[in-house]
């Protein structure tokens, strides 16, 4: 009994010992502050693809992943755990579009592509997926394409072009034009839509006839002619909004250098979809700086297959090349004063879609709902 009175009492003993000592403080390191990209860029050359991308704050190191579905939250990982904020990739084919998702440790990724489509025959053919709104909304990756001729598309390029499931195309040309380099689609069933020839020449041919031209003059005379083009444009631009209102997309729109009718066209959707002006800008000066347009159109085989196609470009491609530079130039004042004309005439953008290609209120949010997430 003496001895279990003892064993009683020590674990008494015990117990209130353990009661008596503290329990070590667990100290845990506080989260690292959430990042947000600002940013991303990429653009493809000699088979690589570079990324470039910022923060708002402080660098953080970020994983890359790399996917052909836009609607992917993740892909195959082909940067881990990269401090610096830019990156290379060499595929080992380019058979499809790619979409790349920079994902920082602590924060909400990003996905980015290249604007210009890496076609071996495209002109000008990019995307306007990725562009920011006013309200911080983006328009979607994969929806709405722009581009130039599309006669040269090659073999690979056509297998590039079936990942993007583009379901129709707006050919802005005139017929003499789709003859002479027509569209030979060949990546699937598509809607091929082209329209009929406008009545009256872009204003700016007038100016060209004057004996005493000077680039200047021309260059103002282009600038000008922007408001026309959208009126000339008025009945093939109603066309492709009702059908981006009615969702058939993934859409592409083009004219021959996809860079005038197609520039305005492009104008106008960013302006229905809330794009700020500066980035509309931005995006109608990039043909400058993805295509040679005076080689494209003035170069010596250039001029030879134009004159034969269409003896009545003898007089353009004659004209000394600084008079007709401005004309395959896209300065940004081109698309500055395609705006003023137009809120000038109309008091803004909307009302002249209104009033002249008959997009309504309708079409404009569903056109919002159907291409901004």
């Amino acid at each position: 009994m003496k001895h279990f009175t003892l064993g009683i009492a020590s674990l008494i003993v015990l117990a209130a010992c353990q009661q008596d000592t503290p329990e070590p403080e667990t100290v845990s390191e506080p989260a690292p502050p959430a990042v947000t990209l600002s940013k991303a860029e990429t653009v493809f050359a000699d088979g690589a693809y570079t990324l470039t991308w910022s923060f708002e704050d402080a660098l953080s190191p970020v994983d890359i992943y790399v996917t052909s579905d836009t609607d992917a939250s993740t892909g195959e990982l082909i940067g881990d755990d990269i401090t610096s904020a830019n990156f290379s990739w060499t595929p080992e084919t380019i058979s499809e579009r790619q979409y790349f998702i920079i994902m920082p440790e602590n924060g909400t990724s990003l996905m980015t592509a290249t604007r210009l489509l890496p076609l071996e025959g495209g002109r000008n053919f990019r995307e306007l997926g990725g562009y920011e709104t006013e309200n911080g909304q983006t328009i979607k990756w994969g929806e709405l394409y722009r581009s130039g001729v599309m006669h040269d598309l090659t073999e690979d390029d056509y297998r590039y072009l079936s990942s993007l499931d583009i379901q129709v195309i707006c050919d802005f040309r005139t017929m003499d034009e789709r003859t002479s380099e027509p569209t030979e689609w060949a990546a699937g069933e598509i809607d091929y839509l082209f329209f009929p020839d406008p009545e009256a020449e872009m204003s700016f041919m007038a100016v060209l006839m004057d004996p005493e031209v000077t680039p200047d003059m021309v260059r103002e005379a282009f600038g000008g002619a922007y408001f026309g083009i959208a009126h000339q444009q008025a009945p093939a631009y109603e066309v492709m909004f009702d059908r981006l209102a009615a969702g058939d997309a993934p859409l592409a729109f083009n004219c021959s250098a996809g860079k005038d009718r197609t520039g305005v066209a492009a104008a106008l959707i960013m302006t229905v979809l809330g794009v700020p002006r500066e980035t509309i800008v931005h995006d109608y000066q990039l043909s400058d700086d993805y295509v040679d347009y005076m080689e494209e159109f003035m170069g010596e085989e250039a001029r030879a297959r134009m004159l034969e196609e269409n003896p009545s470009y003898a007089f353009f491609l004659n004209l000394p090349p600084e008079v007709v530079e401005p004309i395959m130039a896209t300065y940004p004042e081109y698309i500055e004063a395609f705006f003023a004309d137009i809120e000038a005439e109309y008091g803004d953008v909307m009302t002249f879609l209104e009033q002249v290609v008959n997009v309504s209120p309708e079409d404009v949010a569903a056109i919002r709902a159907n291409y901004l997430e």
